[in-house]
């Protein structure tokens, strides 16, 4: 495959992480105004686990197209994390361990990363749309 077939799946990848990123955010902000959707509820967890593996999928197709380093950020960062605090979450149910102020503190952290997770991918958009994927290399 050439070079154009791997910007036009980073470009669909980076939109992804956007769609992603937003409902990150709004997520945060249902879980802190304490709204619940049951569906939503059901449906989040469900996405975000093929996106992890959605992930391994874009690690092996941007090591194809052999674009440059700063590009495997984005995924390599969402398997660490996804694995990180699925191993913490089980960790403290498992253990029985859930203090109050856990709650507002994760509400916290999942807002920053997502407010990464936005601004990187907005980021290596505007270069790909520059044409100047090349210099992501």
């Amino acid at each position: 495959m050439n070079m154009k077939s791997g910007h036009g799946f980073l470009r669909k990848y980076l939109y992804i992480v956007i769609i992603i990123a937003l409902i990150g955010i709004s997520d945060a902000m249902l879980t802190f105004l304490k709204v619940s959707f049951p569906l939503y509820a059901r449906i989040i967890p469900l996405v975000l686990f093929l996106f992890f593996f959605f992930n391994i999928f874009a690690i092996a197709i941007f090591r194809r197209h052999q674009v440059g380093k700063i590009v495997y950020v984005l995924p390599i960062y969402y398997i660490i994390s996804y694995l990180l605090f699925l191993s913490l979450g089980l960790y403290l149910v498992v253990r029985g361990i859930i203090p109050t102020w856990l709650s507002y503190t994760l509400i916290g952290i999942q807002a920053a990363f997502s407010l990464f997770e936005l601004s990187f991918s907005v980021y290596l958009l505007m270069k790909t749309n520059n044409d100047l994927f090349s210099e992501l290399k």
